[in-house]
């Protein structure tokens, strides 16, 4: 019931998401152990890995404590048991195959099923009820309601079949009894699921399958997430920060030529918004240190990407129209004029200053061939200099 109650005001708002969503993912066990492995330290420092490593000393006196007690996605797939249905949908556990499966890629660095982790799920809910996400985060999103429906004629069907959290537990109970078979099912969950994670995660880290001989394109991350690579290994699709900008830049994109395994992480769309110049909350809540924390003093001097004009398509460059609306906009004062013969100014980026905000493109008036400044990811984010 308190799970249940915490899950209504964690869809309808208030100050209540902010707090929620970096602890109810936080609490994992999974997501603190395969992110150890994945980012070879641990992640958003002994505070936030404290209530999980808790939880895991629960589980290893009480089992499944947690699933019938605290966790709010276990509450909502009891909730749809309620319906009493009695169909053998599904009859062979899933949830050892996937456990180790996330541990083979975490230790290759990319913890590719990490987010069918149930907390990360519950999360990913919300932004999806309030519309805060595109219909590309669908595919993770439904994950959740998909097991809701199939709940309904196989009671708790992901809770005992396939959740990888409720195995981790069922593996560290110190108490139960472990006869032979069930010390054989787990040889042959391990063993196939290290045969099959270790070659599906470096399989989606180099495969780019829509992108054909050009190189995916990098994207702008958010102000803390360092390296692609590590944000898309570390990052659990939870889409935490994703409700929590405040100028809704940070989205999930479509797929399209990206790399496999960087799919449905979110990413910053410059086109329409930008990342305010002190605004930190995407990384006060990221649950599982994908975004790391920053301090305002430190975001503002973050290099996140770098912007670039388009002369073909400026009005300055282009048509010899006035226009400096990019420079007007910068927050850095990392545009700068260059004069035409006829004295009129025209863009140009100084790419040292230059922190990737967006707020230039996002300003940018041109229509007629697309922006005319454009705002592209860094292959590590950086510390930039001032003007």
């Amino acid at each position: 019931m308190v799970c249940l109650v915490a899950a209504i005001f964690f869809a309808v708002g208030g100050p209540i998401p902010f707090l929620l969503s970096r602890i109810v993912p936080g609490l994992s066990p999974l997501v603190t152990f395969a992110n150890a492995l994945a980012g070879r330290h641990w992640y958003a420092g002994l505070f936030w890995g404290l209530p999980a490593i808790a939880v895991l000393a629960i589980a290893a006196w009480r089992g499944r404590f947690f699933c019938r007690w605290i966790c709010p996605a276990g509450t909502l797939y009891s909730t749809a048991a309620l319906c009493k249905g009695r169909k053998r949908l599904v009859r062979f556990r899933f949830g050892g195959i996937v456990f180790w499966m996330i541990v083979a890629g975490a230790c290759i660095g990319f913890p590719l099923w990490l987010f069918m982790d149930p907390l990360s799920c519950f999360t990913r809910l919300v932004p999806l009820i309030k519309g805060t996400c595109t219909t590309a985060a669908l595919v993770p999103g439904l994950l959740l309601p998909l097991f809701l429906l199939l709940g309904v004629w196989q009671p708790l069907v992901w809770c005992f079949h396939f959740c990888p959290l409720g195995y981790l537990f069922d593996l560290c109970h110190v108490r139960a009894a472990h006869p032979a078979w069930k010390q054989d099912r787990v040889r042959r969950d391990f063993i196939t699921g290290l045969l099959l994670g270790a070659p599906l995660a470096l399989t989606a880290r180099e495969w780019a399958p829509l992108a054909g001989s050009e190189a995916p394109p990098i994207p702008v991350l958010p102000p803390g997430a360092g390296d692609p690579e590590r944000f898309a290994a570390l990052c659990t699709r939870c889409y935490a920060c994703v409700e929590a900008c405040p100028t809704r830049v940070i989205k999930v994109r479509s797929p399209l030529q990206r790399i496999l395994g960087h799919c449905f992480h979110p990413d910053l769309d410059t086109s329409r918004s930008y990342c305010e110049e002190y605004c930190t909350q995407c990384s006060q809540v990221c649950p599982s240190g994908a975004i790391r924390p920053v301090s305002e003093d430190e975001k503002r001097h973050l290099q996140i990407g770098h912007a670039k004009v388009r002369r073909e398509a400026c009005l300055a460059w282009e048509d010899g129209e006035h226009c400096m609306v990019c420079q007007e906009y910068c927050p850095y004062a990392a545009i700068m004029d260059d004069m035409a013969p006829d004295g009129l100014p025209r863009p140009v980026v100084d790419p040292d200053i230059c922190r990737g905000c967006g707020a230039c493109q996002a300003e940018c008036p041109a229509i007629r061939q697309g922006k005319a400044i454009i705002v592209t990811g860094l292959d590590n984010q950086t510390q930039a200099i001032d003007a």
